[in-house]
């Protein structure tokens, strides 16, 4: 199957439930809470919100957009692995984040990484956020159908202010 920006989420999440639950994904980072997944994980860990976003969860900024996502065990190091990794398992396997459903090791984890990066990161509403991610572009970063940045601001004369910094917001 093709994924492009325009798979509805369901055919996404389809592709991405075939996780062999290795741990390799979250020994080397966390995905971000997107939608209900707040809720969820609070619920399935009996704490409140409050209590998950203050012992569990930090912030972190891609695309000038900012969400949540569990933190990270780092080390010391840039990079590290997730809080709720625990004996090479997630904890929270159940429910754990829409990202971390999406995206795996399997054989289209990387179109599923763009297609979340497209959806939930990129905004066409901020001139920032659309500059960032051509920034990623121009440095090799690969993208999908629906993700070319004419694409994604159909509008020529907007897309090359953004580009030009002429429109800030």
């Amino acid at each position: 199957m093709k994924i492009t920006k325009q798979t509805p989420p369901s055919e996404i999440l389809d592709l991405g439930h075939n996780c062999k639950q290795c741990g390799h994904c979250c020994s080397l980072g966390s995905g971000f809470l997107v939608g209900d997944d707040i809720k969820k994980i609070a619920r399935f860990m009996k704490i409140t919100e409050k209590e998950l976003a203050e012992k569990y969860l930090d912030e972190k900024e891609l695309f000038n957009t900012r969400l949540s996502r569990p933190k990270l065990i780092t080390q010391g190091k840039p990079y590290g692995r997730c809080i709720f990794l625990k004996d090479k398992r997630c904890s929270i396997h159940q429910v754990k984040p829409f990202q971390c459903r999406v995206g795996n090791c399997n054989e289209n984890g990387e179109e599923l990484s763009i297609w979340f990066t497209l959806n939930f990161l990129v905004n066409t509403e901020d001139p920032e956020s659309v500059r960032q991610y051509a920034a990623y572009l121009k440095s090799g970063g690969k993208t999908i159908e629906g993700g070319k940045l004419e694409e994604l601001i159909p509008d020529k004369e907007k897309l090359k202010k953004i580009l030009s910094f002429e429109e800030f917001k």
